[in-house]
């Protein structure tokens, strides 16, 4: 059973700790309340709750989620204590979830937990968050890390949780015993319809001027997809996943099909307009709604494992967990594919360029993934599988 602690100081906001404790205690989760000193820790508005243990007696490498309400007091208290930021670089680097909402996400930025990913928290805090892709959402998930706006924003946060740790179908039967209802769900239904269609409308413009994307978009979805899968993403990072992996390419729409379409090498300032084209499709939809908050994957989809790719060259986990994906997925179906510089690679090229590449341009992990996807899909490469993993 997963064990969540949850750590409060003394002015924190009610709603958002009570709401998150309740929910997870509902589905069964184990919680950990936890204080910054023995004794009751009193609320905002204060409530007096009795903790189950104090901070010291958390141990890092027992524990499967760390949560941080918010509450303007409650932060401060929590920020002037070092061994916060400890603790969650502590869980940080076991990949442990961490959780905040409210004002409690700076806790998160100043452990240095929030470079480069989508995050939401109180509007009043959204300056000090660093540099993080901010989104004005009820809650916002990207990778191991949920944040939440503020009290509004508790039910569905804590129901977040419980999705992460038992499943979609069994935050969604929770929620329906809360009474959370949707009244707009058939609107939602059509909605999600009708923009799903611009999407592929999307892609078919960039196929029009760009023969080599005929199915390529398709493919890298399907792949990121199946690597998405595989890391057990929640159904609505599936959905974020699969629209930033349809829409990696979309700035090419701004390039020059003599460029897509040469059949000689690029000369340094032909390349240099190519490689414009994730700063282009971040600029198509970042101003768009439903879309902004895929523009991390279209714009870091070519950054590199080793730091030694672009717009960014950001390293490692610096890189924003999808991006991370649709670059294995899509390097792999360039290897695959007619190119009008060159013929599709053969397999044992594509061997050798995975296994070469293997910690230096693809996330070691996922490239793994995404090997055994392949081994268990019809028509792949055979041999790819067992050739890495047994090295």
């Amino acid at each position: 059973m997963a064990l969540v602690a949850v750590i409060l100081a003394d002015g924190f906001e009610e709603v958002e700790a009570v709401t998150v404790i309740d929910v997870l205690r509902r589905a069964e989760i184990d919680v950990l309340v936890a204080g910054l000193h023995p004794g009751p820790v009193r609320s905002a508005r204060d409530l007096r709750v009795v903790v189950d243990v104090d901070l010291d007696a958390l141990w890092p490498k027992t524990l499967d989620m760390v949560v941080l309400p918010g509450g303007k007091e409650g932060v401060k208290a929590l920020r002037r204590d070092k061994r916060i930021a400890a603790l969650l670089r502590a869980v940080a680097e076991r990949g442990v979830a961490v959780a905040a909402i409210g004002t409690a996400p700076v806790l998160l930025a100043e452990a240095g937990l929030l470079a480069n990913r989508r995050v939401t928290a109180c509007p009043s805090c959204r300056q000090r968050l660093g540099a993080v892709f901010y989104e004005d959402a009820c809650i916002v998930e990207d990778g191991p890390v949920i944040t939440g706006r503020g009290p509004g924003a508790a039910l569905p946060f804590a129901l977040a949780m419980v999705a992460r740790f038992t499943g979609n179908e069994r935050a969604v039967a929770l929620g329906r015993e809360l009474f959370v209802h949707d009244a707009g769900k058939e609107r939602e239904i059509w909605s999600q319809r009708l923009f799903d269609n611009t999407l592929q409308a999307l892609v078919a413009a960039l196929e029009i001027k760009d023969p080599y994307t005929q199915g390529h978009a398709k493919r890298v979805t399907d792949y990121a997809l199946c690597i998405g899968s595989r890391l057990k993403l929640s159904e609505g990072e599936l959905r974020d996943l699969y629209m930033g992996a349809l829409l990696h390419d979309i700035g090419k729409i701004g390039t020059h099909e003599q460029l897509l379409n040469k059949k000689g090498n690029l000369s340094l300032e032909e390349e240099t307009l190519v490689r414009e084209h994730p700063l282009k499709g971040t600029l198509m939809v970042v101003g768009i709604e439903n879309l902004s908050h895929i523009v991390p994957t279209i714009l870091h989809h070519h950054e590199r494992w080793d730091g030694k790719g672009y717009p960014g060259r950001l390293r490692g986990e610096q890189i924003p967990l999808h991006a991370r994906i649709v670059a294995v997925a899509d390097a792999f179906d360039a290897m695959s594919t007619n190119r009008t510089y060159r013929k599709a690679l053969g397999e044992q090229s594509i061997l050798d360029e995975l296994k070469k590449e293997r910690k230096k341009q693809f996330d070691p992990r996922l490239l793994d993934l995404f090997i055994q996807c392949l081994k268990e899909t019809d028509g792949a490469p055979g041999g790819i599988a067992s050739y890495l993993l047994n090295e």
